[in-house]
């Protein structure tokens, strides 16, 4: 009875082990959202290789792992917006180096431009 109730918690140790020692190489990105008062009360969305990875509120950051190698970051302005990305800023991600990404809003016109 006792060897049934060890068997599931030496599997979880196994699995969690092999998580634990994975051979994934990455690196830290920081997204950094730092405006002045255009559309400082609107939320960005942050897109990591196409994918919506964080929602930033004026002066705020978000660190994130990636992969080793180059992915593309591009920023969508939430609120009354055409809903269309910035264009994408490629990055390279080194293995234990930190990428900064700074995202700032000017006003060109009536619409806001948003550049990394």
């Amino acid at each position: 009875m006792k060897a049934i109730k060890l068997f599931p918690l030496l599997v979880l140790f196994l699995i969690t082990s092999f998580s634990t020692f994975s051979q994934t190489k990455t690196g830290q990105v920081y997204l950094i959202r730092y405006t002045g008062y255009t559309g400082s009360a609107v939320n960005y969305s942050f897109y990591i290789d196409d994918t919506l990875t964080r929602k930033l509120k004026n002066k705020s950051f978000s660190i994130h792992d990636l992969p080793v190698g180059d992915h593309t970051v591009s920023v969508v302005s939430g609120g009354i917006s055409n809903g269309k990305k910035s264009p994408p800023l490629k990055i390279t991600v080194v293995e234990g180096k930190a990428n900064f990404v700074s995202v700032v809003s000017t006003q060109a016109g009536y619409a806001n431009k948003i550049t990394c």
